[in-house]
This record gives C-alpha cells, structure tokens and sequence, in this order.
C-alpha cells in the first residue's frame, strides 16, 4: 500500500511539473492555478527559510487551521523569542492571505510539497525543526516518518478520532496507522478520540482542549475598527452570515432575507471570485451591496463582504450569527462567533464539531436544516427583548473563559520535547 501511495504522488508531482508549464495567459490565475505554481516552486521557496539553533515548523490545511496554529505560534514565540518559525499550507488561500497580511510570527510561509520521500526529505532538511506540529487531520506519512527518522517530537493538535478516520479503513488504514507511530503525542478534543486511538493501540494521546477558543478570545479583545461596517451595522440588529459556503446556504438563508427587506445582514461569502460573489447576489431578490462599492448615502440592508481575513473580528458587530458549511463537513468555526456572545445557527453537519452540541445544549447555539427553522430561528432573535440577548451573551463568554487554557498546555509539552531533542 505504501508502494502505491508514493507511485500515486509521483505521478501527481510530475503533473504538476508539465502544467506549470502552461502560460498564466492560457490557464488563468485562479485557485488551482496557485496551486500549481505553489507547488511547483514549493522547495525552492522553502530553501529561503533560514533555520536557526531551534526552529518550529508548522503545517495547516489552509486559513481555517492556522486559526488553531496562530495562537500556539504566538506562544512559542512569547516563551522563546529566538524560535524561527516555518509555516505550510497545502492551499494556496493560506499561503496567499498571510503573505499578503505580513504575518509577523512566522519567518517563512509556503506551499506544502507533494508527500514523497525525495521531497520530505528535502524539506525537513532545510527547515531543520526541533519540533514539527500538524493541525486537525493531517496524516502525510513520508513527512512523518522522515521525521521518525530524525527522531524529531511530532504532535497532532485539535483532532477528532472515530472509528470512521481512514486509519480503521480495512484496505488503506495501514499505511495511516503507521504513520500515527511518528507522533510523539496527539491532543484530541475529547476523551472518546483518546479512547477511539487506543484501540489501534496509540496510547500517546491527550484530551487537552481547543486552542482556537484561546485564538478566537484573543481576536476579540483586540483593537479593530471598519468605518464602513460599523456605521452599516449600528441602524439596527444586524445578523451576521459568516463563511456562506454553497448552494445550500444560500438556499436556507435568502428565503429568510428576501421576505424581510428591512432587516440588516452582513453576508461574508467562503469564496470571493466573481463567480461565488455573483451568486449570493443572484440567490437575493432584495437589493445589496458589496463592501468594495460602499457608499456614505447608501440605502441597501445586505452587505456582502467580498475580502478576506475580516469575519473574525466582524462577528463584534453583529447581534447574532448564521455559521456557513453546515451541510457539508467543513461547518466554519463556531467559536469566533461565541467569543462575542452571540445567539448562533448553522446546519445540521455537526459532527466534527464538538462545540456544536456543547453550546446547542446550553441554548446558544441552535441546528437549522430547512428555511422554516432558520426563518423561526431569525424572526426570534431579531424580534428578542435586550435582556434575553443579554443572558445569552452573558452565557456564551462565560463558556469560552472557561474552555481557554489549551494553548499553554500544549506549548509546555512541545517545548519540552523539543527541548529533548535539542539537548
């Protein structure tokens, strides 16, 4: 199986080469045409990065799992000043925003290369890591066991463990359950992953928390204004759609918008081209405006934010909150919305998010999988009086502060480990 796997990615890696030889001026320059070019440069651009006596590398899948990484960066960086910092991503959203945001904790971000030996290699011997931490799902078995190899600490952070993860698959699952052997440990959500890995005798792992409660508290006590915004979101209650992924979506939340034109959202769409912008206003039978066409004398109720990197922090102007990918098993962070105290409601996929149906439970949160209960869900937070509003603002940060904690935990293990092996 492990023969398979790397002739697979061998012949992707060559695909890769012969179409990045195609002109930008033939084959555009949308998503999975960085993509290729990322990958394509992926090597060169990591030999830019100047490892030090003791470097941190990180990989995320895109933006979504750097939520969980930033803080953890931060605190490494705050512990250890000195730390040089590596960071990859295997979408070209991730590489592409923090290029463009200056990210000032990492000293170097870039494309992830295809998982093959010859390229893991390559890799681990320039970034030279002390420690290398991958986030959520992330099972690439030639960067695992290169650094097995090396005897380098590896940790998985902020994962879900059941028996439906690739690792229990009858036919490819040994080729993952190997790799988990180059873990130095796992920090799951809960203690049913930590049970889930024992059974496939993984007895490294911990139940330590959610570090993207810690990122998404941080977000919030942070200075952040948009002049424009917050003038279109003070007129009234304002609910904010965050992260409005596809068709599914929009289809339970414009019937909702449409049927009340003097109400105010904040529409934030997952995808920003034309294409998806487009969409969202062809689901709208209500006039709308995007952010980028703002005006002082405008007089729209639906503002679709067409930039990225914002919804974090713009959930602070809003009154309650629709989540996106909620019929798909990409539901967006939940805790960004609930730092701020927000009433919340997303669709039914619920079940790689723990959070989920903690704050369901205690009335914060509420599922909605058709039109009629989103629009029930609407009409009573819209029409709520303050005090209930209050109670669950009031509720919701109470909850977040005490879930908080995981960073500092997790750093102290990596440290020590990498402090180990350092030694």
């Amino acid at each position: 199986m492990q023969m398979l796997y790397n002739t697979v990615l061998r012949c992707a890696k060559g695909l890769i080469s012969a179409a990045s030889m195609v002109p930008d001026s033939m084959a555009g320059h949308g998503k999975t045409r960085k993509f290729i070019n990322g990958q394509a440069t992926a090597l060169k651009h990591a030999a830019e990065f100047k490892a030090g006596s003791e470097n941190y590398w990180f990989h995320c899948a895109s933006l979504g799992e750097y939520a969980i990484a930033r803080p953890i960066m931060a605190e490494i960086k705050k512990r250890r000043p000195q730390a040089r910092i590596a960071l990859t991503f295997f979408s070209s959203t991730g590489v592409e925003t923090l290029r463009q945001r200056r990210n000032d904790m990492a000293d170097f971000i870039g494309y992830l290369p295809l998982d093959t030996p010859s390229n893991a290699r390559r890799l681990i011997g320039l970034f030279k890591p002390s420690a290398a931490l991958f986030m959520v799902s992330e099972y690439w078995p030639n960067f695992l066991f290169e650094l097995k190899r090396h005897n380098i600490p590896a940790f998985l952070v902020s994962c879900i463990f059941t028996e439906s993860a690739p690792h229990f698959n009858p036919i490819a699952g040994s080729v993952f359950r190997r790799s988990l052997s180059a873990y130095s440990r796992i920090f799951c959500l809960n203690s049913n992953s930590v049970d889930t890995l024992r059974k496939i005798g993984f007895d490294r792992a911990s139940a330590e928390g959610d570090p993207l409660v810690d990122n998404a508290l941080g977000i919030s006590q942070t200075d952040w204004t948009n002049e424009h915004l917050s003038k279109f979101c003070s007129a009234g209650r304002t609910l904010v759609c965050g992260s409005i992924h596809n068709d599914a979506d929009l289809e339970l939340i414009a019937p909702e918008i449409n049927a009340h034109p003097d109400r105010r959202y904040l529409l934030v769409p997952h995808e920003i081209d034309n294409a998806h912008l487009r969409r969202v206003e062809n689901a709208l039978t209500v006039p709308s405006r995007r952010l980028s066409d703002y005006t002082p004398d405008m007089t729209e109720h639906v503002m679709i934010v067409d930039n990225i990197g914002q919804l974090a922090y713009l959930y602070r102007l809003g009154a309650m909150a629709y989540i996106g990918g909620g019929f798909t098993r990409q539901l967006h962070s939940i805790v960004e919305a609930s730092v701020y105290g927000l009433p919340i409601a997303f669709g039914p996929r619920t079940e790689r998010k723990i959070l989920a149906r903690v704050l369901t439970r205690l009335g914060i949160a509420s599922t909605t999988s058709t039109p009629d209960e989103f629009a029930a869900w609407a009409n009573h937070w819209f029409s709520a009086p303050e005090a209930e509003l209050d109670r669950i603002r009031a509720t919701a940060k109470k909850f977040c502060q005490e879930q908080a904690g995981a960073t500092s935990r997790i750093v102290t293990t990596v440290l020590e480990s990498a402090k180990r092996w350092n030694d």
